[in-house]
């Protein structure tokens, strides 16, 4: 089966239905449309979604996390060359924190993939973390099953490295991408804090700066058995992405082969599932409060007549939740 064409119309006033129609075939601009809707949290999102899920299942879903500065980015981009070269259709997501005025995505698309703008074979967009701000938050699904429907064949998720997304991302990728940098003592607590137990591949990235070698023998007696895999690369000089890519693949096809992939996609959808009744149950409540109730808590508690445990208790027992 061929994949969809990526083109890119002018839609106008279109239904639910059409929209889908066009993702389906690859539209950018529809994508892109439904996308900020998705952001907004507008329901007509939603009802499109419900659309294109019948549709969706078929795209590699790959996670890259790590600290800030780790060369996220650089390695994703070359990541994406390098499967493009192989004609491979590609989304890009970065989950990028919220601005606390605008809630938009404060990085953006511009300062991102700047080769890959014109190529029509790639689908790059930043998503705000809201409200969210340890990370992933409910978009992220919701715009991995819009770029799975669109046709894509490996979709690339970048976070921003900072608490929460580094564990949350497990849930949303098929294969998770540990990142870290010859430098990285700080990233190395976060690995023995946990970190390890969501990846499952790790890339020591910047391997021309020194102390490279170093680090990956720091990180091969942490691991001892694990059988979690070290890459070594470098975005910078184009070195070592196509071992990284050929152990990604290697992943897939073992995940495939031993029916974990089976157990990856329950968790996935489990993971959603929970996100989003957690968000619809957030949603009903909070339509419910009594603004003036809030209001007049609020003020005791600035006034230290009442401790916000026992004012949140007071509002939860009124809705009789």
């Amino acid at each position: 089966m061929s994949r969809p064409e990526n083109k890119q119309t002018s839609r106008g006033a279109l239904s639910g239905d059409e929209l889908a129609a066009l993702i389906l075939r690859g539209d950018a601009r529809a994508a892109g449309q439904v996308l900020t809707w998705i952001e907004d949290g507008e329901q007509r999102a939603k009802e499109i979604l419900k659309l294109l899920y019948p549709r969706t299942g078929r795209a590699h879903v790959v996670g890259l996390t790590g600290a800030m500065g780790s060369g996220k980015s650089s390695l994703i981009e070359r990541i994406t060359a390098e499967l493009r070269n192989a004609k491979k259709e590609i989304g890009v997501l970065t989950v990028d924190p919220s601005s606390p005025f605008s809630g938009g995505a404060l990085l953006g698309d511009r300062v991102r993939m700047r080769s890959h703008f014109l190529d029509q074979g790639v689908f790059i967009r930043s998503l705000a973390t809201r409200g969210h701000q340890g990370g992933l938050s409910n978009y992220i699904y919701q715009a991995v099953h819009l770029l799975d429907a669109m046709g894509k064949d490996c979709i690339l998720i970048e976070t921003i490295g900072t608490g929460q997304d580094q564990i949350e991302i497990a849930g949303a990728a098929h294969t998770v991408v540990v990142v870290v940098t010859p430098e990285g003592g700080d990233e190395i607590q976060a690995l023995k804090a946990g970190l390890f137990e969501i990846g499952d591949l790790l890339v020591v990235n910047k391997m021309d700066r020194s102390g490279a070698e170093e680090m990956v023998m720091k990180l091969r007696d942490m691991l001892g058995a694990s059988g979690v895999r070290i890459f070594q690369t470098s975005a910078n000089q184009n070195v070592g992405i196509k071992d990284l890519i050929a152990g990604i693949e290697a992943h897939r096809a073992q995940l495939l082969a031993s029916g974990d992939h089976k157990k990856r996609m329950q968790n996935l959808c489990r993971q959603q599932l929970m996100a989003l009744i957690k968000d619809n149950l957030l949603t009903r409540v909070l339509k419910k409060v009594d603004g003036e109730l809030i209001e007049q808590l609020a003020e005791e508690m600035r006034e230290r007549q009442i401790d916000p445990y026992t004012a949140a208790e007071s509002v939860v027992n009124k809705l009789g939740v």
